[in-house]
């Protein structure tokens, strides 16, 4: 029998560690309602008869990123946000019975698309490569028919939406969703992710930020200080500043600016009075905005991570060679030393600096016919007279553009 002590570090650990999960989910669902509710009031603008159809509509995109994020175990809490929001917001502008329904199948459809790319084609939640940003989007995009089509049908069927307005409601509300799926999903998934710039935190990249910050107002200002804010096909000025950020910064730095950009354009559109052709104009110029610099920012983060792995590996692979107890030094097609690691260095009695650049011919002659044939046991001399017996490994490596030799040497005396 187990001393008491003993029973409770034993079996008390498991219900704390318990307690300590649910208050954590508690806390996540606690934040994702209240930020769902937020972003809901501040995007309800502009809405059509009162209804949760407006030109921009983060919360489904804060869904499905909270699902992929967290698990699908929390659909149920989706459904119960776009009710409190339906209820906080909107004061149930339309009748309970299509509301409720409306709602469903809203969120139906995003519990759909997090399903699918978990289990079915499913992605990396934190968007390393353009392929989860494509598989997100094309999803997203059949998602967002559907599920624009089932929520308008839901209003239509109760005659709160009429037949006429029914074709522009549709197309703003699927709009209005890949917009904020374009725009929030990707800010939400990537949000706390590790830089992957090394040179961000230097004052040259901190001034460049700046500029670029500025670069977005500049745009922001000439598109809508003046005369241009009633013609959306000449809002082409914003995408300079934007793809100098999704260049130099990535996804994680062009999710942001392409946030400030639509919380820029709200302002200035709600100050504008479009009407509701311009408006639905202003609507595909920012989704082909989006999707433009997503695009863009996950292609350079895609690169950047490439070159990060890349130099992490050749980093673990010098720190291999250099600690072998054999010589090892690799030659271009010309038999010019171009590496040479520590052990080798002893056994040739010469400095990394002395040897790169020049021939083993030129370096150790009783080396070159081994290391240029199939290697074997030979003699090697050192430029101090020292002599002895070593044994050569050879082995070619096929690079993108050339051939590189590896030859292995070990003391043999």
């Amino acid at each position: 029998m187990l001393p008491r002590f003993g029973k409770d570090r034993i079996f008390g650990d498991r219900p704390m560690q318990q307690r300590r999960d649910w208050v954590e989910e508690a806390l996540w669902a606690a934040g994702y309602l209240a930020v769902y509710i937020i972003l809901d009031w501040l995007s309800w603008i502009q809405p059509y008869g009162g209804l949760d159809i407006t030109p921009w509509n983060p919360p489904p995109a804060l869904t499905l990123a909270y699902l992929l994020r967290r698990g699908l175990r929390f659909a149920p809490l989706s459904y119960l946000a776009a009710i409190l929001s339906d209820g906080i917001v909107r004061h149930f502008a339309a009748p309970i019975l299509p509301t409720l329904a409306a709602d469903a199948i809203e969120c139906s459809g995003y519990v759909a698309a997090a399903w699918i790319l978990t289990k079915l084609w499913p992605i990396d939640p934190r968007l390393p490569n353009i392929r989860d940003v494509e598989r997100l989007l094309a999803v997203t995009f059949g998602i967002s028919l559907i599920t624009a089509s089932g929520f308008n049908w839901s209003y239509y069927l109760t005659g709160v939406i009429p037949a006429d307005d029914f074709a522009t409601t549709w197309l703003r509300f699927w709009i209005g969703d890949m917009i904020g799926v374009a725009i929030f999903t990707p800010l939400f998934l990537t949000i706390g992710q590790r830089q992957l710039n090394p040179n961000l935190k230097t004052k040259t990249s901190l001034a460049v930020s700046i500029a670029q910050g500025v670069g977005i107002l500049l745009a922001l200002w000439s598109v809508f200080g003046g005369d241009l804010a009633q013609h959306p096909q000449l809002y082409y000025p914003l995408f300079v500043p934007l793809v100098w950020v999704g260049a130099w910064h990535g996804l994680q730095g062009v999710t942001i600016a392409l946030f400030a950009t639509q919380v820029g354009m709200v302002v200035a559109i709600e100050e504008a009075h479009l009407d509701a052709e311009s408006l639905t104009e202003v609507q595909f110029f920012l989704l082909a905005l989006s999707l433009t610099c997503l695009l863009l920012g996950s292609i350079v983060t895609e690169r950047r991570r490439a070159r990060l792995e890349l130099r992490d590996s050749q980093l673990r692979l010098k720190a291999v060679v250099d600690v072998a107890s054999d010589g090892v030094l690799t030659l271009d097609e010309d038999g010019s030393v171009e590496t040479v690691n520590p052990a080798f260095e002893w056994l040739a009695g010469r400095t990394t600096e002395e040897m790169l650049g020049r021939t083993a011919d030129q370096l150790f002659p009783s080396l070159a016919k081994a290391i240029a044939g199939k290697g074997g046991k030979v003699e090697l001399t050192r430029p101090d007279g020292n002599h002895f017996q070593v044994e050569v490994a050879v082995g070619e490596a096929q690079l993108s553009d050339r051939k590189v030799r590896i030859a292995s040497i070990r003391h043999l005396d």
